[in-house]
């Protein structure tokens, strides 16, 4: 991946960037000696196992084994391939990327250049096709569902004709392979090798990253058979899971907050009407990844008023609880949609209804009550029961009594006997975390066991140790350098590093030993994190070393003494013990 960048301009960014203050950004974190912890943001987790080093600029989740530098944490966490991830650092610490030359061996990035172009000429096509006369039906069809001109050419809404290779001819006659159109969507390839247009007869949305480049297509049929809405299968510009529709657009707002709402026409009818942070899903449901997306600033969940839809803002709510997103939900009454409620009643209306959107806990307790009959022993004790579900997951105790007041206001249960009922989830949900703690124990030991079945772990342990403190003091490399070779080391990539050390020492290349192994393991930044990050906060970090080196040459000596025995080699035996107490050993 470094070929997309010189190795000069990739070390300035990298140099100039402080990890710390890139993922203190997404994440919370505290200072735990020199390095700092927090919950990794890449998978759920209550315990934090997620560590950033900031003397060796790299980060590494213990848990899930996520890890490298700030490049791969930006990739990940924004949802950037490689070239945009580092554009990114770029921006932020203010060094400007030569336009030109820096991506000319790339041929996956020529070809994703290529799909941007075909994207965005296609969408011209689609526009024209709407604007001609075989686009009537579809400017009526927008028309009637209240879309303005200006709306339209906005977010570039376009028309896909109904033959079977009206893009495509278009497409070809501006110098594009078929080939190309298969693998970028906008074409099929049936099983006899005929290519014939994705979408026809569909009103089309083009689907634009926050970079500005078209990367899919959304198509609404207008009649016929054929699902509602179609969506560009994924590609190496498009992953559905990993956008958000009209993010260019609602980045821009100065409303400071995002609003999430269920479809396309949710979001238009939205901008349309001013209220322009609103974004959607791209046909699917939420994903972590479009969660992180939007998760630093607050969001608003307005989805759908059917039973699908409160399913929808629940799942979402779990969702950008992990991220710790400031979060709130907009009910909407007498409409199924946003777009049917601003079409209804305007934005001031919706405006207001933002104003009264209403905490997470606050909507859960409202659905819970909706439609109760409180008078109802039975469906008190249910209510009492899944209130005390929700309440039990509030740390901020403050917090939890105001919710519990409320409640006992509205349905008339006590205060002490939601309060019992609460300690009695926290107590059943205590004893499930123990359980989960000891089965998640067992299975790191059973999943983390060396990728060879004669090294022992103490020996894998030893040996990362041995090459974190080299790589973080010369002086320890200097001080156990004759002691070992590459061949030493039992691992690939353990024998990988010590060899990059050893040159990096050698060649005296200033600046830090983890910023030169990051540079020449691009594509390896788990596997580099975790053997670095698999030390830290020691005082004294040539003793420590010899504790490893003392470690290793123990486990060295073993798997010599017992493939000896398993030989039956008497000489190599006696030599083995005979060297051992030589040394000191017993």
């Amino acid at each position: 991946m470094a070929g997309f960048f010189s190795e000069e301009l990739l070390n300035e960014i990298i140099s100039a960037t402080d990890i710390v203050d890139i993922v203190s950004s997404y994440v919370h974190l505290k200072r735990s000696g020199s390095s700092f912890m927090g919950c990794c943001p890449f998978h759920k987790e209550k315990t934090p196992s997620f560590h950033v080093s900031a003397d060796k600029q790299l980060y590494h989740c213990f848990g899930c084994g996520a890890g490298g530098s700030a490049v791969q944490f930006i990739m990940n966490a924004e949802g950037l391939d490689f070239p945009d991830a580092v554009k990114f650092l770029a921006d932020k610490v203010g060094i400007r990327i030569p336009e030109e030359g820096t991506h000319q061996n790339e041929e996956r990035y020529h070809k994703k250049q290529q799909i941007y172009e075909m994207n965005r000429d296609a969408a011209r096509f689609f526009r024209e096709s709407l604007l001609s006369d075989a686009g009537k039906e579809a400017r009526d069809y927008l028309s009637k569902r209240g879309l303005e001109g200006q709306t339209i050419a906005k977010f570039g809404i376009g028309y896909s004709l109904s033959s079977w290779d009206s893009l495509l001819k278009h497409l070809e006659s501006k110098g594009y392979k078929r080939t190309l159109m298969v693998e970028a969507g906008l074409c099929i390839m049936n099983e006899k090798g005929h290519v014939y247009d994705r979408f026809r007869g569909r009103v089309m949305f083009p689907i634009i990253n926050p970079s500005g480049n078209i990367i899919g297509f959304g198509g609404r049929i207008l009649s016929g058979d054929g699902a509602k809405y179609m969506n560009s299968p994924e590609s190496i510009v498009y992953d559905k899971g990993k956008n958000l529709f009209a993010l260019n657009l609602a980045k821009k707002s100065e409303r400071g907050y995002f609003i999430l709402v269920e479809g396309y026409m949710d979001v238009i009818s939205l901008h349309q009407a001013g209220i322009t942070a609103a974004v959607a899903g791209c046909g699917t449901a939420l994903t972590r990844e479009q969660a992180r997306l939007i998760s630093k600033s607050p969001v608003y969940l307005c989805y759908d008023s059917d039973e699908a839809g409160i399913k929808a803002c629940e799942r979402a709510a779990e969702i950008f609880k992990d991220f710790g997103t400031k979060l709130k939900v907009i009910s909407i009454p007498s409409s199924k949609d946003a777009d049917e409620f601003i079409k209804n009643f305007g934005k001031n209306a919706f405006e207001e209804l933002i104003d009264k959107a209403k905490t997470v806990t606050e909507h859960r307790i409202d659905l819970l009550l909706k439609g109760a009959n409180l008078d109802d022993v039975a469906q008190k004790i249910e209510i009492m029961e899944k209130a005390a579900q929700i309440f039990a997951g509030i740390s901020n105790a403050v917090e939890r009594e105001v919710y519990v007041n409320q409640l006992s206001i509205k349905s008339g249960i006590s205060v002490e006997a939601i309060n019992s009922e609460i300690r009695k989830v926290n107590s059943k949900n205590l004893r499930r975390e123990v359980r989960s703690e000891i089965q998640k124990t067992v299975s790191i030991q059973n999943t983390q066991a060396p990728e060879k079945k004669n090294i022992t772990k103490r020996r894998a342990k030893s040996e990362a140790g041995l090459l974190s403190m080299m790589a973080e003091s010369q002086k320890v490399f200097q001080s156990f350098k004759e002691h070992y070779k590459e061949e030493s080391f039992s691992y690939d990539i353990h024998k990988k590093i010590y060899s990059l050390i050893c040159e990096f020492y050698e060649n005296n290349a200033g600046g830090k030993c983890s910023d030169y192994l990051s540079g020449n393991m691009q594509g390896e930044e788990k596997e580099l994190s975790a053997v670095l990050m698999s030390v830290q906060n020691v005082d004294n970090p040539v003793l420590a070393a010899k504790d490893f080196m003392n470690v290793l040459d123990d486990e060295i000596f073993n798997e010599k003494l017992t493939k000896a025995q398993n030989e039956g080699n008497i000489e190599a035996i006696s030599a083995l013990l005979k060297e051992k107490k030589q040394k000191g050993g017993k």
